[in-house]
């Protein structure tokens, strides 16, 4: 705390007055981070144009959010993976109440995410033969995992995942591989 206070230009007793704690510090930082992802997905779904226009704006708008925060997926799966009740549905569970916003602000980024996929489907744009949920769980691995594995992906390709070229090409993969994946497989 000490460190951080330092880095951010206060004494370490006026960051305890903001933070009584460093779990509330770090919950704050991840609800701001998962803030920053809501605001993408829900900005990209409520845009105008097609099903298939705004599957790619979501597309780009959260590669872009991870992109430009080297930390952001590492943490939400590394939070994912050691704390189950903030993740969880389940009324009722303890923890920290900044967990449980945290939890509960989760759970709204991915029922936002469900109910563009299951309106995909009611239009016809999505393939309404692929489960609406799995398709969400598919698209966390693609969005996230290659920015939590950074160093994975970064000796794999020679380029880090935060770089702006690696950005650009990653945005353009990964908007054709989730066409394939969702939209509705049109005959020619």
């Amino acid at each position: 705390m000490g460190d951080l206070a330092e880095r951010v230009g206060l004494r370490k007793a006026s960051l305890f007055h903001h933070f009584p704690s460093k779990d509330v510090l770090y919950a704050t930082v991840l609800l701001q981070l998962v803030e920053s992802v809501r605001v993408a997905i829900v900005g990209a779904a409520a845009s105008e144009g097609s099903f298939e226009a705004r599957l790619d704006a979501l597309t780009d708008a959260l590669t872009t959010t991870l992109g430009s925060q080297p930390h952001a997926a590492r943490l939400f799966v590394r939070e994912a993976m050691e704390t189950g009740p903030a993740f969880s549905r389940a009324p009722g569970q303890t923890g920290p109440a900044m967990r449980e916003r945290l939890g509960r602000t989760i759970n709204d980024v991915l029922s936002a995410s469900l109910e563009f996929a299951r309106a995909g489907q009611r239009e016809g744009a999505f393939n309404p033969d692929v489960d609406a949920t799995q398709i969400i769980v598919s698209l966390i691995g693609i969005h996230f995992m290659p920015f939590a594995i950074g160093e994975i992906v970064e000796r794999f390709t020679g380029t880090s995942p935060f770089h702006a070229s690696f950005l650009e090409q990653r945005k353009t993969a990964v908007r054709s591989q989730v066409r394939d994946l969702v939209l509705v497989k049109r005959k020619t």
